[in-house]
């Protein structure tokens, strides 16, 4: 693998391992003022997260490369609100699209196939999670205009 390349492998593990991290302490405010259903989806985050820093991990070990293992950055854990905690989570995962694309990108300036044919699948996840985390924004931001009865008609039918 080219070196470059995995330089970029490995920030990208200590960002997954990070927004994990940033995950557990969000999962942790919403504990704080007793909003389990919050809590339980950042966990569930955090949890993504660390299996993609894994996959990442396997993938690089199975390409017999050198990992690093840099230190994860402290965490800014003031928020304000709600709303606050989703706007830096929508931030966060936007970062991450872009860093997982940037890869991509290089893997194909270096034309090697097997680090593009793997970045695809996780590229397929980090959009399915940036979409959420905009879905979470929007939904938050505009909870005062959309009724709670309005809000449940439409996921029953949803889930129909």
């Amino acid at each position: 693998m080219n070196p470059e390349l995995l330089n970029l492998f490995n920030k990208q593990i200590n960002r997954e391992f990070y927004t994990s991290y940033l995950y557990y302490a969000m999962s942790t405010y919403f504990d704080e003022i007793m909003m389990q259903g919050f809590s339980m989806y950042m966990k569930h985050n955090a949890s993504k997260e660390l299996n993609l820093a894994q996959k990442m991990y396997d993938y690089l070990i199975l390409r017999d490369e050198k990992l690093s293992f840099l230190k994860i950055d402290e965490l800014q854990s003031d928020w304000v609100d709600v709303s606050d905690i989703f706007a830096n989570l929508l931030s966060n995962e936007q970062v991450i699209f872009d860093e997982v694309q940037k890869l991509y990108s290089i893997a194909k300036n270096y034309d090697d196939f097997g680090a593009m044919e793997f970045l695809n699948e996780i590229i397929s996840e980090k959009t399915k999670s940036l979409s959420m985390a905009r879905k979470m924004v929007f939904r938050i931001k505009n909870s005062k205009i959309i009724p709670f009865g309005i809000e449940f008609m439409d996921s029953y039918i949803n889930s129909i």
